[in-house]
């Protein structure tokens, strides 16, 4: 099937062509007749479906384009309202929006905490028809009179589910409130837990619900591989496997904030340029980080989960858990920001004893049985005994020969108790071991 089935018009098709988009995927080519027919749906939203597209493709036709200068009091009127559960994943839509509607006279704004309102403000002032936001922001401009939802046509709620995991399910009522009843409605989400249920009874109208299969969703591009380490090696072999294989472009994810920044350190300490993107950081840090990484200043970016559902890098090869996440669901978000738009991706996961049970949980989500990474022939540094590091640190130090270092390592094993002793023989400065003695 082409986009050109899809009853698009003429100018957005050539916009599809200029972006490289031959075929639909599966999730565009159910939901984009529907939405373009203003049906409500609910729909599955895994990443790396293209599922951005599937609502703004009909949004941008079905919106009424601008034929006269708006007067001031309509340039505070917005004619489609996306909320979305992270900054990241409201400047992801807001970029789409932008590159899709090159053709049209819609303008978009992004509405985000982490900085002032004063130049969101101006962008909505400016004419934007179309606004992008965490539900925070969204009403902090309400209270602050600088948005208005009274002519809201179309709502999306993107990522219900995560939004609903975060807290905001009584913001996200209170924006709905705003909105007008005959609105267009829109929801997805990539489970259908019963809170999400219950929120697409009172939000939908006669809604029709889209569920993509999960198995061709997170396997279908992305190569799942896992490596079982103990975890405090886990360090150590996530830099020598970035090392040893020459990755240029990392996607590293882990749970917290201390983490990721250790990480980093470690990565640093490695001559691995890396950097992290996590709540403490700003939001202008976040985007410079990356930025860095999308232009391959910097080999690997480290976040948590608050950056998973809002990244896209175009041909990103690799992503790493350098541990399972807190919900299983979320795996899935993870590995899907590689192996995007038809493109081969790989994701290596990896497990500690503690994570066993849950890596065979995430195995059966995703109906898949994930192959076993190799490191042979890696070298780990921490998987060296406290005496060993010692010894390899005297050799740097004082650049002894072998003979030597094997003395020393006798030496410090007989001092600490591990091993054979050794006699010093004074007479020739050597040491010999003691015969053993024979038990009949």
């Amino acid at each position: 099937m082409s986009f050109k089935t899809l009853k698009l018009s003429t100018k957005l098709l050539q916009t599809l062509e200029d972006l490289n988009y031959d075929e639909p995927t599966e999730i565009q080519e159910k939901s984009i007749p529907l939405l373009l027919d203003k049906k409500d749906i609910l729909a599955t939203s895994q990443t790396g479906t293209g599922k951005t597209a599937s609502f703004v493709l009909p949004m941008l036709e079905n919106l009424e384009e601008s034929t006269v200068v708006k007067t001031a009091d309509a340039r505070y009127k917005i004619q489609a309202l996306i909320l979305a559960p992270t900054r990241e994943l409201v400047i992801q839509i807001h970029e789409k929006i932008e590159a899709y509607a090159k053709e049209y006279t819609h303008s978009s704004v992004a509405l985000y905490g982490g900085i002032k309102l004063g130049s969101q403000v101006s962008a909505i002032r400016a004419g934007a028809n179309i606004a992008v936001g965490t539900t925070g922001r969204v009403l902090d401009h309400i209270k602050n009179g600088s948005l208005n939802l009274d002519e809201v046509e179309m709502i999306v709620l993107d990522e219900a589910d995560k939004m609903l995991e975060m807290g905001f399910i009584d913001e996200i009522r209170k924006i709905i409130a705003l909105t007008p009843k005959t609105r267009h409605s829109v929801m997805f989400s990539a489970t259908f837990p019963k809170p999400i249920m219950t929120l697409a009874k009172s939000f939908l109208r006669q809604s029709i619900t889209i569920e993509i299969d999960k198995e061709n969703l997170a396997t279908k591009q992305v190569r799942q591989m896992v490596n079982h380490v103990s975890e405090e090696d886990k360090m150590p072999l996530l830099c020598e496997v970035i090392v040893k294989n020459s990755w240029q472009q990392v996607l590293v994810f882990t749970n917290t904030k201390l983490q990721a920044d250790k990480i980093v350190e470690n990565l640093k300490a490695k001559k691995i340029k890396a950097l992290a993107i996590h709540g403490d950081k700003s939001q202008g840090m976040r985007k410079e980080a990356l930025d860095a990484f999308k232009l391959e200043e910097i080999s690997v970016l480290v976040a948590t989960d608050v950056a998973a559902r809002g990244l896209d890098i175009i041909n990103l090869p690799h992503v790493i858990n350098f541990e399972l996440p807190l919900n299983n669901e979320d795996y899935i978000h993870r590995i899907g920001r590689t192996g995007r738009a038809g493109q081969n991706g790989m994701a290596l996961s990896l497990i500690c004893d503690k994570e066993k049970i849950q890596l065979e949980e995430i195995e059966t989500l995703v109906n898949s049985k994930m192959e076993v990474f190799e490191t042979e022939g890696l070298t780990l540094s921490t998987s060296i005994s406290p005496t060993n590091r010692k010894v390899k640190k005297e050799i740097k130090k004082k650049s002894v020969n072998l003979k030597k270092a094997k003395e020393l390592a006798e030496k410090m094993m007989a001092k600490e108790g591990m091993g054979k002793k050794v006699i010093p023989n004074k007479k020739k400065g050597e040491h010999k071991k003691p015969k053993s003695k024979r038990h009949f």
